[in-house]
């Protein structure tokens, strides 16, 4: 049956929330195999009424909150968003022109995310329906307009809602009129836009820029030099003891007197530069497009101070002007985050009004089948970890591969720059993946493994805090830099990194097969997370966010030293690893050392050190081959005698 509602003076056929959570129940249970309960189809239920909410609003052309559901990890936002959009456009269908059909946009992380979600649509719609435009497959305007649903990506969002220009107006508008429901899939990444200039930025813009553009852009050249002064003035006074941050204007210079500085015609006029030539020295496309990248996002943001307020900040050994800006328009049609993590992200919490957190039911999911591991150690950063982590690495293999069992499956979350290290180890466990902060919100890559391990957390420099704060606040005076109140926090900054510390980590934990429901609790199949966290007050923080975001979980402490004596672990390709894994494909029975080492094609200097380490019990080699049944052998004595490896029949 439709539901027609009366909005000026039209009739739109909305889905009926009750037939949308039946829908939802016979697709959990049926299709993905999973345990419905009363709590779920009530958070299904309100999905579908903030998503009509939502409509109503856009609709009558009222300038909505951004609603904000915060459905646990597991209970099938995603999922949900899915089915919706396929319903909505079935009830567009039959509407027969009777009713105005209501268009519809999902918003999600990544392109193979878009193309997956179109396809899903489709698929449950039984028709297409839906249409994913990326830049990796960009979509005509008239192929747009004809689809009920338009699947993009962030940053696609993100681009076009930047100007509100025509790349706006082909997202929101379709063959029914204006879209009314934009649905987004997790919290927007990069909802602010942040923008940086150093002084050897600058100076590298400036090498390229010629006497004839120099003349032709004397202003811009101008305000290019002005701005390379003003950091290496406050660089200087920043060496001699002076603050950490000081404001240069509160409001864009542009916005005193209009077009003051536009960079857009000079950014133009240097796109056919031969950057490759006149820096490198050398004739070579990809360091021409690397180089022309860098100079005009160099522009870009030179561009973003003068449009907006600016100050300098030091950070590390860098000295650099900032600015940001807001990234989403207020005015986007029938806004509604899907954010398992919202109560933690304290982005919500600077929307201020202009957001509106939706209650969810108690009791959806449970996760008392989920054991978090806590060590505490100090260096958990970006820094120490990637100075220590040849160290610290093996001996979290060490550890784990005596707590856990071979056939466990193991999600590794660590920092981008250690990742390839980790690769070039081998575990003895069933499955052991490797992901790095960044990369890993949302993805489904884990979602059968039994094990997260995070180890290293993605801290938040100042300079990001400021960032946020001053896009969604506005620009504050520079007492504000020392003593950074807002509302009843005292350091705002510091409780803003910490609870996007939180938002990271839950959000890495919930990849793993704890998002599984099991039953009509809400559990899921036993898993385990091991997590190093900081020993200050911090480290009791974001314990305390994740134990509220994942109701259930049982906590246990952790006895693992990340900086205890060294261990050595062996790499990929190592004889040792090439033995175990030899032993492990062979049935039971003796095979001697010559045939062993043929087969692998171990010369002399490796043979010699393989039985080395096979004549000491205690040695790594001999107690990872004794896991797997098998034992050194030797028959005989002097020249004479016979080395052999001897696997045992499984008992």
């Amino acid at each position: 049956m439709q539901t027609p509602i009366g909005l000026h003076g039209h009739r739109y056929a909305l889905v009926p929330p009750q037939e949308f959570s039946l829908q939802m129940k016979d697709h959990w249970t049926t299709k993905h195999g999973l345990c419905s309960s009363k709590p779920l189809e009530r958070l299904w239920t309100i999905m579908a009424e903030t998503f009509n909410s939502a409509i109503v609003d856009a609709a009558n052309d009222v300038r909505a909150n951004w609603r904000i559901l915060q459905p646990p990890t597991g209970s099938g936002k995603t999922t949900g968003a899915c089915l919706f959009a396929a319903m909505q456009a079935e009830r567009n269908r039959a509407s027969d022109c009777v009713l105005q059909p209501v268009g519809s946009i999902v918003v999600t992380r990544l392109i193979e995310d878009a193309d997956g979600l179109a396809a899903t649509i489709n698929e449950q719609a039984g028709r297409a329906v839906a249409i994913a435009h990326h830049s990796a497959n960009p979509k005509s305007a008239d192929a747009l307009a004809q689809h009920d649903t338009l699947v993009i990506t962030h940053q696609a969002y993100l681009n076009a809602s930047a100007t509100h220009g025509d790349r706006w107006e082909r997202l929101t508008s379709w063959r029914g009129g204006m879209r009314l429901l934009t649905i987004v899939d997790e919290a927007l990444a990069n909802v602010v836009e942040s923008a940086k200039v150093t002084s050897c930025d600058i100076t590298r813009v400036q090498s390229y820029i010629s006497a004839d553009l120099q003349k032709q852009f004397w202003t811009e050249c101008v305000a290019l030099q002005i701005l390379r002064k003003l950091v290496d003035r406050y660089a200087e006074a920043s060496e001699t003891g002076h603050g950490f941050t000081r404001g240069v204007w509160s409001e864009g210079v542009n916005e005193i007197k209009p077009s003051l500085v536009n960079f857009h015609p000079l950014r133009r006029a240097l796109k056919g530069i031969a950057f490759d030539k006149l820096g490198a020295m050398m004739e070579d496309t990809n360091t021409r497009v690397r180089i022309g990248r860098k100079v005009d996002e160099t522009l870009e943001h030179a561009q973003a101070l003068f449009d907006n307020w600016a100050y300098y900040a030091k950070s590390g050994d860098e000295h650099a002007m900032h600015s940001s800006a807001l990234a989403v328009p207020w005015d986007a049609p029938g806004p509604v985050v899907l954010d398992a993590t919202a109560r933690a992200d304290f982005l919500w919490d600077l929307f201020e009004d202009r957001a509106l957190r939706i209650p969810t039911p108690s009791h959806v999911r449970d996760y008392s089948n989920v054991t978090l591991h806590v060590a505490r150690a100090s260096g958990v950063g970006k820094r120490n970890m990637r100075e220590n982590f040849s160290t610290r690495f093996p001996r979290l293999l060490a550890d784990l591969e005596g707590r856990l069992s071979p056939d466990r499956s193991i999600f590794v979350c660590l920092h981008k720059d250690n990742r390839p290290l980790a690769l070039d180890y081998a575990p003895q466990f069933a499955q052991f993946s490797i992901g790095h902060w960044g990369k890993v919100d949302g993805s489904n890559a884990w979602k059968d493994f039994d094990t997260a391990v995070i180890f290293g957390l993605p801290y938040r420099d100042q300079v990001w805090s400021n960032d946020t704060f001053f896009a969604l606040q506005g620009f504050q005076e520079d007492g504000w830099f020392n003593e950074p109140q807002w509302k009843h926090y005292g350091d705002v900054r510091r409780v803003m990194r910490q609870r996007q510390l939180s938002v990271s980590i839950i959000q890495a934990i919930g990849r793993i097969r704890l998002r599984r429901v099991v039953d009509e609790n809400g559990k899921c199949p036993p898993a385990d997370v091991f997590i190093v966290l900081p020993k200050s007050q911090e480290g009791d923080e974001v314990l305390q966010d994740i134990l509220t975001d994942l109701p259930g979980l049982k906590l246990a402490d952790w006895d693992f030293s990340m900086d205890g004596p060294k261990v050595r672990k062996p790499r990929k390709g190592s004889p040792r690893e090439a033995l175990i894994a030899y032993m492990e494909q062979r049935l039971p029975g003796a095979v001697s050392m010559s045939k062993v080492a043929s087969d692998l094609s171990l010369d002399k200097g490796k043979r010699e050190k393989v039985r080395e380490q096979l004549s000491k019990p205690s040695s790594g080699l001999s107690e990872a081959l004794k896991a797997i049944g098998v034992a050194y052998r030797v028959d005989g004595r002097g020249r004479g005698a016979k080395s052999f490896l001897v696997k045992q029949q499984p008992a």
